[in-house]
């Protein structure tokens, strides 16, 4: 199903709410953080439905938790939680529903540990590609180098050098027991890789 059909099928009047969502995602300085990271998530989403508390709520953080993307901001997932909150509300979702998925977008700043299963889940989904085959890994590291272009290489090098190291301290990266089977390995090494030859 393609995305404007997915959205439909869940928002039947939310036709307004998709081209908007969709304008954000197609803004000229995303080369990662664009539709196809949304499409990436969801089709992720699509295994693990099943062992979710709430995977309506999690589907929902995937769609809006990238909305506003400012390579130069500090407050996107702050900023795109508002933008969620905004739309689920004109598109007549309950409170504790706009609540709940503003919490969860606001979560995938990764400012601390899942509280529970569902978040683990979000995150491991939002942070799955640190996990691919190594060819996705390093278009995945080319993609975000092209969003930080204002960045001068040596600045860009040493700070995503921090984050890496930061993402590899972890005793463990991915929360769920499904994607730590299936990507933590990869993941290790694609990180490890990417430390050694310093990124670029």
């Amino acid at each position: 199903m393609d995305l404007k059909s997915r959205w439909l099928a869940r928002f039947p009047k939310g036709e307004a709410a998709f081209e908007a969502l969709v304008a954000h995602y197609q803004e000229p300085h995303r080369h990662y953080h664009n539709l196809d990271h949304i499409q990436d998530c969801l089709a992720l989403l699509d295994e693990v439905k099943d062992q979710l508390d709430d995977g309506d709520a999690v589907e929902l953080a995937l769609w809006f938790h990238d909305v506003i993307y400012d390579p130069k901001a500090k407050d996107n997932e702050a900023q795109s939680a508002l933008w969620a909150q905004y739309w689920l509300t004109e598109l007549g979702e309950a409170e504790d529903v706009v609540a709940k998925v503003a919490h969860l977008v606001r979560l995938t700043a990764h400012p601390a540990q899942p509280s529970s299963a569902d978040e683990g889940y979000l995150l491991d989904l939002d942070l799955a590609i640190l996990g691919a085959d190594p060819q996705a890994f390093d278009r995945y590291q080319q993609q975000i180098r092209e969003e930080y272009r204002h960045v001068p290489s040596l600045l860009y090098k040493a700070g995503r050098a921090k984050v890496l190291r930061s993402i590899a301290r972890a005793p463990r990266l991915y929360h769920s027991n499904y994607f730590f089977e299936r990507r933590e390995k990869q993941a290790r090494a694609n990180l490890a890789a990417a430390i050694k030859r310093g990124w670029q």
